[in-house]
C-alpha cells in the first residue's frame, strides 16, 4: 500500500512532463481511488469472511453512490460561488498579460 499511496504518485508527479497531461493525471487519480477502495476492502473483509473474501453488490455501488452524493453536493455548491474573484483590482491585469481577452 505504501507504494500505491505515496511512492508512486511522489515519483510520478515530480516530472513536470506528467503534471501537464491532464489525462495521465486522470489516470493517477483514478488509480489512488482504487488503491484506496482496495486498502479499504483489504482492512475490512477479513474480519467478516472465512478464509476467502466474496464480493457483495454493495461493495461496488456503496462508494459510487456515495461519490456521487459528493460530486452533487461540490457542483451545487460551486454554482452558488464565482470561481474568479470578482473584485480584485489585478484581474484584469492578469488576463491582458496572459493574452486573454479583457472585459
Amino acid at each position: 500500500m505504501i507504494v500505491f499511496h505515496f511512492a508512486l504518485p511522489f515519483l510520478l508527479l515530480l516530472s513536470r512532463e506528467v503534471k501537464h497531461r491532464v489525462r495521465v493525471l486522470a489516470g493517477l487519480a483514478a488509480a489512488l481511488l482504487v488503491a484506496r477502495l482496495v486498502c479499504g476492502f483489504w482492512m475490512v473483509a477479513p474480519a467478516f469472511g472465512e478464509a476467502a473474501p466474496r464480493f457483495h453488490w454493495l461493495d461496488w455501488v456503496a462508494p459510487i453512490g456515495i461519490g456521487g452524493i459528493w460530486v452533487a453536493a461540490f457542483a451545487w455548491q460551486l454554482k452558488r460561488r464565482p470561481l474568479l474573484p470578482l473584485h480584485d483590482p489585478n484581474l484584469r491585469e492578469l488576463f491582458q498579460s496572459a493574452g486573454g481577452a479583457s472585459h
